[in-house]
């Protein structure tokens, strides 16, 4: 992925909360809206830029210096930062960790780790803050052990160490990006209202637990020796809880409910009897669900269907269902009129 698509940004690019040539004034900015930092600049004319949606309890936002910058916040103590270039390139010294991100690339940034980087002159940032104690919250919901009360595992005295290099290029990083875009996608336009606040919270913890499950992590690997908890009555149970909520908003924690097991073992679950993950299982049901429908109902609005079988994106879903079945989904019904020999 070379750059991210310029019309799955607008949106958060109309929410500019401040534009300056000043140094000293962009740095205070900055440091009001994200973090107080010592910064030096380098070579390269000051054309600072900051754009900011808050989303829940989370912040998305687009930051430039347009000169090259040297940044030291220390440690960032109170929330989680991904940086996600969308031009330009970084260097981040997180811990004792170092790495170059570009668009390709990007850093997720523990709150505790020691911070320092490096912008590139020209480098612009796509960006998005956690709070420590939401991602605390949702770790500990989501990892208790099935004979254990949530929150046994982790206190509010702990800190999740991540791998800080993230790869966008994988199959997880595209997804990764797919939820920053649908994110970016449920931001009102103009007077509109916003996604509900269950909606939100919902998809917050979906972001969250995402990182959680796919990104290494000092979580996930405690208790990685022990003995694996589930069984393929457990899968069934998750799965016939996926074909019965088929159009409902469920995230990985209510199928994981559903099936009586934490949300370690529902994943391991998953990879070990269907080689993919739960959401990833979850999708195809979708999609089988919706080919089903506009087979057997001539009559049928491929709106209607998706969103009756859980998708909220449409051109999202037209590029799913392309992929599973070799056609677009207008042409199913259009295939069943015409007849298999017209």
């Amino acid at each position: 992925m070379d750059s991210w698509p310029p019309q799955g940004l607008d949106r958060l690019y109309r929410r500019e909360v401040f534009r300056s040539r000043c140094p000293v004034e962009t740095h205070a900015l900055v440091s009001r809206e994200l973090k107080d930092h010592r910064l030096t600049w380098g070579r390269g004319k000051v054309d600072a830029a900051f754009h900011r949606a808050e989303l829940g309890t989370m912040t998305l936002c687009i930051l430039r210096y347009g000169a090259a910058v040297h940044i030291e916040p220390d440690r960032l103590k109170h929330f989680m930062l991904v940086q996600m270039p969308l031009r330009g390139r970084a260097q981040v010294d997180c811990g004792d960790a170092s790495l170059c991100i570009e668009p390709r690339h990007a850093a997720l940034i523990a709150p505790h780790r020691p911070l320092r980087i490096d912008w590139q002159a020209g480098c612009e940032q796509l960006m998005l803050k956690i709070p420590r104690d939401r991602l605390l919250a949702v770790a500990a919901r989501a990892f208790a052990e099935e004979d254990e009360g949530p929150g046994t595992l982790i206190s509010s005295e702990d800190a999740i160490d991540f791998v800080p290099a993230f790869s966008l290029e994988t199959e997880v990083g595209r997804t990764w990006c797919r939820l920053m875009e649908d994110l970016i996608h449920f931001l009102p336009a103009g007077e509109a209202a916003g996604p509900s606040g269950t909606w939100l919270r919902r998809f917050e913890e979906t972001v969250i637990l995402f990182l959680l499950c796919h990104q290494p992590n000092s979580l996930t690997a405690i208790g990685t020796t022990r003995a694996f908890a589930g069984s393929p009555r457990q899968l069934a149970l998750a799965e016939d809880y996926m074909r019965e909520n088929i159009g409902e908003e469920i995230s990985l924690i209510d199928i994981a409910t559903a099936a009586r097991v934490s949300l370690r073992s529902l994943n391991h679950l998953f990879h070990r009897y269907r080689d993919a993950s739960p959401m990833n299982v979850l999708r195809n049901l979708r999609l089988d669900a919706a080919r089903a429908r506009l087979l057997r109902d001539d009559d049928a609005s491929v709106t209607d269907v998706a969103f009756a079988c859980g998708f909220s994106h449409l051109g999202r879903f037209a590029d799913y269902y392309r992929r599973r079945f070799g056609e677009l989904p207008k042409m199913t019904g259009a295939w069943r009129r015409r007849g298999p020999g017209g």
